[in-house]
């Protein structure tokens, strides 16, 4: 496994997500063991860094992380978030200092730990201010709750906002060959030593080759109302996204999978990049894109060829 050496912390450039072990609605059931068989194959493969959420399956993906790390705690990094509660059929965001003292005692309580290494919003709060989030997190850290802190899903002036009025580290936005609008940020926290994190960089698992027709997937399933690569001309367009990093894995007698990821890796300069996985399988098949490092000439031709 490769890492990236950020402030004194050793980050896998591979990180497991776990937003489909929550299961639910959102991807469908998933069994615990799966689950945890899954994150026990991250660790032996090296990968460090486990991404979560409260929001992931009402709170049971950090519920299932903690019971999984039990006795391992110091061997991982964590990276959980707040700012995004479930609400009936929708969402609340609340990211006031009052909503931040609740989700952290909640999420250390679910994870069983004591402190958290990276804490982040997870999407902007409109009625609340950066800044009196992000005293919060000053406090959170002077305390020893957290580590280090960021933010997700930042747009580039936010992102400029942000960095101006505090001490963040780590920027966590979607990426992948299908997207790249946020290329701005990754280049931004490139630029300023702050940590990019790359997260879809599978599209939802649409850049695995699995599909080569247009799926029917129900209105709730993540993939149709947050990866929106499944149907009409976006559908089209990861078709020919798949088929060159087909060529490309091909060459590398890799799977396409991991010329994804290396692909998302190189492109935004990525402190590290996630995947999602619901088994040990899909771990391992993820993990070996640290087994080689698409050169800067496949790149290129990945980029002249797709637009």
């Amino acid at each position: 496994m490769l890492y990236t050496d950020f402030k004194g912390l050793k980050i896998s450039k591979l990180a497991l997500g776990t937003w489909a072990m929550g299961a639910g609605k959102d991807w469908g059931p998933n069994k615990e063991t799966d689950s945890v068989n899954a994150i026990n194959t991250a660790l032996q493969c090296g990968i460090n860094l486990i991404d979560t959420a409260p929001i992931y399956g009402n709170f049971r993906s950090e519920e299932l992380l903690g019971k999984a790390l039990k006795g391992k705690r110091d061997k991982i990094i964590i990276s959980t978030k707040c700012g995004l509660q479930p609400a009936h059929r929708a969402v609340k965001f609340d990211l006031s200092a009052k909503a931040v003292q609740t989700e952290i005692e909640n999420s250390l309580r679910r994870l069983q730990t004591d402190y958290i290494d990276i804490y982040l919003i997870h999407w902007p709060d409109r009625n609340t201010p950066f800044e009196e989030t992000f005293a919060e997190f000053e406090k959170l850290k002077k305390q020893g709750k957290i580590r280090f802190y960021g933010a997700c899903n930042l747009s580039l002036e936010q992102l400029k906002q942000a960095a101006q009025i505090s001490n963040i580290d780590f920027v966590q936005n979607e990426f992948s060959l299908l997207k790249q609008d946020n290329a701005p940020q990754a280049a931004f926290c490139a630029q300023n030593n702050l940590a990019f994190m790359a997260y879809g960089s599978l599209g939802g698992g649409i850049l695995s080759g699995k599909y080569k027709k247009e799926p029917c997937l129900p209105k709730y399933s993540v993939k149709s109302f947050f990866y929106k690569f499944y149907k009409g001309d976006m559908f089209t367009k990861s078709l020919k996204a798949g088929e060159l990093l087909e060529q490309i894995s091909a060459k590398y007698k890799a799977a396409t999978a991991q010329a994804a990821l290396n692909y998302a890796l190189k492109q935004s300069k990525a402190a590290t990049v996630l995947f999602g996985a619901r088994n040990a399988n899909q771990v391992l098949q993820n993990a070996a894109a640290a087994n080689w490092q698409i050169s800067q000439e496949d790149l290129d031709y990945i980029n002249e060829r797709y637009s």
